[in-house]
Order: structure tokens, then C-alpha cells, then sequence
């Protein structure tokens, strides 16, 4: 339900009156609707529950567009109001997943990660879902992996009682084990939670990236997400590697990096990880 203050904004911000709002699915952080007027629609998210998680989207969004290298979804305004935090978005028509559109897809992602970055982390924590996420500067990427992903998410798993204290200590063995099994890196900005639902593509087989949790990383982090949930289509990771090869036995790390999103997966929804996390980690002590 969009709040009478929210609407009248938007009426205001148009110089018209706007009533047509549709509810548009797929999140369950921030309140989502459509609405169109003169032939052009527009998205709408607002949050009161979660201060800056808007705010830092708007930052994230405008970190990606400055490099030039991947289209996101135009800023059409951001405004704080009574408590919400509302953002309007230019709305992309979703449209067919295409071989040329996961060619495109692939080499621009890899262009982005190209591009270099001055540390491993971010100005300021964001936000990873509904969690907040750490990203104070690190000179190395173990020690950000180490300190700034998989130790916060540690931290709150142990006060939520969702592992053991052995199995808290099989995370100690790993972090030990870390530089046999990293390959030399760079950081560069990375989209931070890439999978199937945090990118659309739309007309003319462009891709989008959405909802992202940027930072400095290490570019295999973001090819790691998109086989979280199943993966991609084989001609993204084809058109990547043709722009940007990655490390030799990059597959041999996959699960190495998704410790960082099961273990935010675990803490905010549960047991129903718990195995995945354990199995994962299992691979490398």
C-alpha cells in the first residue's frame, strides 16, 4: 500500500495527477509498483524499515553508470520524505534472454571489471539483502574475504546460534588455508549480489544490472554469484572469458566465494542453509 504522502510526491514530481500504480513482485526488502504516465512507465521502490538501504542502492546504481561499461536502470529521483526512503527508476521492459544479449552481457561485464580499482572494500558499508555489509578498505583481498565478508556473517551466525563452536573453528582452518588456494588479484568494482534476479535484459538485447551491493573486489566474487542459483547461460561465460579470462581453476573456487551469500542466506533465513554452508566449506579444510 503506497502511503497518501508518497502519492502526492509523485503527483507533485510529475506535475500530474499519477493513480495508475501496479505492484511489481520479485522483493521482499522494499515496496515495488509500476506506474505510467504519457506513455512512459516508471518504478517506484520505497523503504521506512531499513535506514539508507535506498540511499545506498542510489550510490551503488551511480557507481556502475560512471564507468560506462553496463546500463543501469536511470535515476529519475531519489527523495527522502517522512521516514521513507523513495527512489523512482526508469522502468526497463523485460525483454528475451537472447545469444546476443548473454554475449553482450558477458563482455560487459567483464569490461567493468577491467576497469581498476584503488583498494579491496568501499567508501562506507552498504548493504547485502536486508543485512548490512562491511567494507572498511583492505590492502589484500584475503584479509577483506577474511574480515570484512566472512567474519561479520560469522559473528552474527554465532549469536544467532545457527553454528557450532566446531564448526566456527573449521572457518578458522580455512582462513589459514586461503593463500593455497587464491591465485593473485585485483580489485575493481563488482556488482556484489549477481544472480538470476538482480539483472534484466531489455530492448535491443541490453542488459541491466539492478539491486546492487558494490564494492572493490576480487572479479571472481561476482562469477561465483551467478552459479549460486543454477548459473547463467553458457554464452555469458563464453563472451567473459573471451574479454577478460579469468584465473586458471576459477571452477575450483566457486564455492569458496558463495560461502559469503550462503552464510547471508543462513542468517537471514535460517537452518534451511545450514547444509550448504557446512558442505561448502567442507571442500576446503
Amino acid at each position: 500500500m503506497i502511503p497518501n504522502s508518497i502519492r502526492a510526491f509523485i503527483s507533485d514530481f510529475h506535475q500530474a495527477s499519477v493513480n495508475n500504480f501496479i505492484t511489481v513482485g520479485g522483493g521482499s526488502i522494499n515496496e515495488a509498483y509500476k506506474y505510467s504516465l504519457n506513455d512512459t512507465s516508471y518504478f517506484l521502490k520505497f523503504n521506512n524499515q531499513i535506514e539508507g538501504i535506498i540511499e545506498k542502492e542510489v550510490e551503488a546504481l551511480n557507481a556502475i553508470d560512471n564507468l560506462n561499461c553496463i546500463a543501469t536502470p536511470q535515476i529519475i529521483c531519489f527523495k527522502k520524505l517522512n521516514g521513507y526512503e523513495i527512489l523512482i527508476l526508469e522502468f526497463i521492459n523485460s525483454g528475451i534472454k537472447s545469444h546476443q544479449s548473454w554475449e553482450n552481457f558477458g563482455r560487459q561485464l567483464a569490461n567493468m571489471h577491467k576497469e581498476p580499482a584503488p583498494f579491496y572494500g568501499w567508501e562506507e558499508n552498504n548493504f547485502i539483502g536486508a543485512l548490512e555489509q562491511s567494507n572498511k578498505p583492505q590492502d589484500n583481498f584475503r584479509d577483506f574475504f577474511i574480515h570484512q565478508r566472512l567474519s561479520p556473517q560469522l559473528g552474527l551466525a554465532k549469536k544467532k546460534n545457527l553454528l557450532s563452536r566446531n564448526e566456527l573453528k573449521l572457518f578458522d582452518k580455512l582462513f589459514l588455508n586461503l593463500p593455497s588456494i587464491l591465485p593473485d588479484t585485483k580489485p575493481s568494482l563488482v556488482h556484489g549480489d549477481l544472480w538470476s534476479g538482480n539483472f534484466i535484459i531489455g530492448e535491443n538485447d541490453r542488459p541491466y544490472l539492478i539491486d546492487p551491493a558494490v564494492h572493490y573486489s576480487f572479479r571472481e566474487i561476482d562469477l561465483a554469484f551467478t552459479h549460486l542459483f543454477g548459473g547463467f547461460d553458457s554464452t555469458f561465460y563464453d563472451s567473459y572469458q573471451n574479454q577478460y579470462r579469468l584465473e586458471p581453476n576459477f571452477n575450483e573456487r566457486i564455492d569458496l566465494y558463495n560461502l559469503y551469500p550462503l552464510l547471508v542466506h543462513l542468517n537471514l533465513f535460517g537452518t534451511g542453509y545450514y547444509h550448504s554452508v557446512i558442505s561448502s566449506l567442507k571442500k576446503y579444510v
